[in-house]
């Protein structure tokens, strides 16, 4: 009678957990201001969806007629939960080349596991099923590594605080869930004494999906899934005229007293100089200079002042690790990429060409 109850409540909690992961997939490919975020959102929810759907027995046959497309949204479950977090919570996101290029990666190596060398007694088995197991925790520690690394940095308040409540929900659900297949195997059983992982299992996704609709209902969606993509710049500009007066001094700060050649400005440092508490700060360069993180609003200064020195003929033998130094960066490195992602070449290249054309 027990095992019946646990079938039964697992079942009900599957078949919820599926109706409001689509509901939320729908939901933020409305609210998101990225299409790109919102179609991997909605792609995460599916797989999410369909997921609940092939590791129950009995759903699997109620949903015998669509399993074939069931199962390829199931198996790229964890590399479309992947993306979305890089898309959400990574500036300048893009799918190519490298996250498509892991995500076929991925779905090529769980269809050999999976499909072709599993419980085989042969060494390739073994090291397909190494390669398959690092790559699902490798995608998991990189999720988090995103979220986490730029909290920082995040002048959206909305995105900042969603950072850690995503964190510690899609880590434990994904961890649990990798681990439990990994090792396991029991999260397909659904009977006995296996019964209590995929009811555990059920009830997680249904709690998931039910606290990212209420997120996406109650806070403001639009900024909350902003995807990869730059706000223009100084897109609107302050009416009080306290925040007018409290942007000119940022803005002073920066461009005036060149605060951005000071090595490890913070966020906290600027709004100390500033006299503004660092909530205020975030949310006055986020709505009013139209930036979404810190190190861009940096980096749009120091870069436009770097292309000025590269240029200028006066210091054409100036080495380009004393003009990074001199701007602010620590190494040669971060100077290095974000002058690449601004003008597409590399600071040598761009004072060869500056200087051919003078």
């Amino acid at each position: 009678m027990a095992e019946v109850t646990l079938i039964t409540l697992d079942v009900v909690l599957r078949v919820s957990a599926i109706s409001f992961l689509l509901l939320l997939g729908i939901l933020i490919v409305r609210t998101s201001s990225d299409r790109t975020t919102g179609y991997l959102g909605l792609w995460s929810c599916i797989s999410g969806a369909t997921y609940l759907i092939c590791s129950h027995m009995f759903l699997r046959d109620f949903f015998s007629a669509t399993m074939p497309v069931v199962f390829i949204f199931c198996w790229l479950g964890q590399p479309a939960v992947w993306l979305f977090s890089l898309s959400q919570f990574q500036d300048k996101f893009r799918l190519w080349p490298w996250p498509v290029v892991i995500t076929v990666l991925y779905f090529s190596l769980s269809r050999v596991h999976y499909g072709l060398l599993e419980n085989q007694e042969w060494w390739l088995a073994d090291a397909v099923w190494v390669i398959f197991s690092l790559l699902r925790f490798g995608l998991i520690a990189h999720m988090v590594f995103v979220a986490w690394q730029g909290r920082r940095d995040d002048l959206i308040e909305t995105r900042r605080k969603f950072r850690t409540l995503y964190i510690v929900l899609v880590t434990l659900i994904s961890v649990g869930i990798t681990i439990a297949e990994t090792w396991f195997e029991a999260v397909f059983e659904t009977g006995g004494k296996a019964q209590a992982l995929p009811l555990l299992l059920s009830t997680a996704m249904w709690t998931l999906s039910v606290i990212l609709i209420w997120h996406v209902v109650t806070l403001r969606s639009g900024i909350l899934f902003v995807g990869g993509k730059q706000m223009r710049r100084g897109q609107s500009g302050p009416q009080d005229p306290t925040e007018r007066h409290d942007v000119e001094t940022i803005k002073g700060l920066i461009e005036k007293d060149k605060l951005y050649e000071q090595a490890g400005l913070t966020i906290s440092g600027l709004a100390d100089q500033a006299g503004l508490p660092e909530h205020r700060m975030r949310r006055l360069i986020n709505r009013h200079l139209g930036y979404r993180n810190f190190a861009d609003f940096l980096n749009h200064y120091r870069i436009t002042a770097a292309k000025d020195r590269l240029s200028s003929i006066e210091d054409r033998n100036l080495p380009v690790l004393t003009i990074a130094m001199d701007l602010g960066y620590g190494s040669l490195g971060p100077f290095n990429r974000a002058f690449k992602e601004r003008t597409g070449l590399t600071p040598t290249a761009f004072r060869k060409k500056k200087l051919a054309d003078n």
